[in-house]
């Protein structure tokens, strides 16, 4: 396929597509891999970026928590409180209301006695209710202590619920309240809207570019959302967590992931939270693509350009050799042009242009040897062709006698009989009936003996004629011996072939045969039989046929008929 299409393109525009495509390929290439580096490199900023942002965040959590813890932990310490714990007035709540007003993110903080039991608290919620259950009051009259995010078991009901419906959740922080002896009388304990933490992943996003579609989301430490899209939801595994940094592929795209554990400050531990920065993959290689459109463009500018140039250097080179192709041309179609001239350019132009004048003198001296020889060559063609014409018509003849029957020019037994047999193996594939006719001149020696055997010759030249011409082109007669023939029908039924053997039969009888002149009559006998499936080959169906000859001459003679299945018992009995 490609030689042929070069054939039509010129050496001037092959170079030219050459270079285009070798330079295309170094576009592409340089295209891919400046692309796989962009992207790569855009990939590892965006995820440095996004580690930032969740390392950040973390950073955010942990203080604030810290800072709480350390509220608490102060505010039960607080000498002056001291006296103020176990009684039963409104100063120490007033105290709670007025650390809930500096700081709004508490919803509730509240004191608990060693029986847990609430003694004062933020709007005098739950005084009096027990506590002695909850895991912060456990934990809280032991140490300083933080829990990780739950829902609201006893405030869901006495809160004021948000004004967007969501249910409450909470971080508690607790610490163990002791008297001027230093003996433990009960925690400090407080809830802290887990909004807090909501309010710190908006400031981290606000302060973001909006086009870059980031999202922030906090999971605990089985990676369990706490905070934003897919509340409940474990969307990674803990691998994927592990590493740091991944693309998570989700039904919303491909999105670069980086996480970050919070680690805790000062006495407070942390409680494993696990930041989550998200940023769509294709915004995070917006730049990449556009390098890489930048480097295309300008690479396919180039090798346009590299075309263009590639293009009239190589019409320059090729200039001789479009001169000696035109010279040489003139040889082959000008008949009084013998010879090139000299054709400059370059070193490899002058040999060849040298080259094809001392090939064009070798051409010409070789163009008059193979004359003579074509010369001779044709004679010696001609009287072969002679001969072998000759000898095909001597084939033909002995071919011709070798089938015919010398006296009445029909086929003979040798030749009527492949024929008859391809009928037969036509008629078993396609079902077309044929029939075989057995014909016999009747009283023949009576003939001979009256009238002499030149009359006998005669009466049966003058029976194969006339069973000749009857017959169609695809229908066969052949003289099987003596006064004995044999019809092949084909496409024809024993119903036809009784009317045509029946024509044959009349018409033999109402001919009259002269010789020297002498005038006589003679009939035939006819004996028909159709091919049938059961018959092995044709020569069994000739064997019918012969059966119905023989009942033919022994009903009179001058008569047709035809194989009886019925009736080949007694005529085997008869013979």
């Amino acid at each position: 396929m490609f030689m042929p299409l070069a054939n039509r393109v010129s050496l001037r525009r092959q170079i030219s597509l050459l270079a285009g495509t070798i330079g295309l390929a170094i576009v592409g290439v340089t295209a891919i891999g400046s692309t796989l580096l962009a992207r790569g490199q855009a990939t590892e900023m965006a995820q440095d970026a996004l580690r930032q942002v969740a390392r950040s965040v973390a950073d955010r959590l942990d203080q604030d928590m810290a800072e709480r813890l350390r509220e608490i932990r102060n505010v039960a310490a607080f000498e002056p409180l001291q006296t103020h714990w176990m009684e039963n007035t409104g100063s120490l709540r007033n105290v709670l209301d007025a650390m809930q007003r500096t700081l709004p993110d508490y919803a509730w903080i509240g004191f608990a006695d060693r029986d847990g039991r609430v003694g004062a608290a933020t709007g005098g919620i739950l005084e009096g209710a027990s506590v002695k259950s909850r895991p912060w009051f456990r934990n809280g009259i032991q140490r300083a202590s933080a829990e990780d995010v739950h829902a609201a078991v006893l405030l869901e009901t006495l809160l004021k619920p948000h004004a967007d419906g969501t249910p409450f959740r909470f971080v508690d922080v607790a610490a163990p309240v002791s008297d001027s002896s230093g003996r433990i009388v009960g925690v400090l304990g407080a809830h802290l809207s887990w909004r807090w933490a909501d309010v710190v992943r908006r400031e981290v996003l606000s302060s973001r570019r909006p086009e870059l579609k980031e999202d922030i989301i906090v999971l605990d430490r089985s990676g369990r959302v706490l905070l934003g899209p897919g509340l409940g939801s474990v969307p990674y595994t803990v691998a994927q967590l592990t590493a740091g940094h991944f693309i998570d592929h989700g039904a919303d795209g491909d999105r670069l992931v980086a996480a970050s554990t919070t680690r805790g400050r000062g006495d407070y531990a942390g409680l494993g939270w696990i930041v989550v920065a998200l940023l769509p993959l294709d915004t995070a290689l917006i730049g990449a693509d556009r390098l890489t459109g930048l480097i295309l463009l300008l690479g396919l500018a180039a090798a346009v350009l590299g075309m263009i140039g590639i293009g009239l250097i190589a019409g320059r080179l090729s200039r001789p050799l479009t001169q000696l192709t035109e010279a040489v041309d003139r040889v082959g179609r000008e008949p009084n042009a013998r010879m090139t001239r000299h054709v400059h350019g370059s070193p490899e132009v002058l040999r060849l242009s040298a080259a094809v004048r001392s090939l064009l003198r070798r051409i010409g001296t070789a163009e008059e040897a193979a004359r003579l020889t074509r010369a001779e060559a044709s004679d010696a063609v001609h009287a072969a062709e002679d001969r072998v014409r000759r000898l095909g018509a001597d084939l033909h003849a002995m071919q011709v006698l070798a089938d015919t029957d010398g006296l009445t020019g029909l086929l003979n037994r040798r030749a009527f009989l492949p024929l008859a047999s391809d009928a037969m193996s036509y008629f078993k594939r396609y079902r077309r009936a044929i029939c075989i006719l057995m014909i016999d001149i009747d009283h023949f020696k009576r003939v001979n003996d009256l009238y002499g055997h030149a009359a006998g010759d005669e009466v049966i030249r003058q029976v194969g004629r006339i069973l000749s011409d009857a017959l169609r082109t695809t229908d066969k007669v052949a003289r099987f011996g003596g006064e004995e023939f044999v019809v092949l029908l084909r496409e024809t039924d024993l119903q036809g072939a009784a009317i045509f053997a029946d024509r044959i039969r009349k018409t033999v009888a109402g001919t009259v045969f002269e010789l020297d002149g002498q005038s006589f009559r003679a009939t035939i006998s006819i004996g028909m039989a159709e091919a049938e499936l059961t018959d092995s080959d044709i020569d069994h169906t000739i064997e019918h046929a012969d059966r119905a000859l023989y009942a033919a001459k022994s009903s009179g003679r001058n008569c047709v008929r035809s194989f009886e299945r019925s009736a080949s018992s007694s005529l085997r009995a008869a013979a």
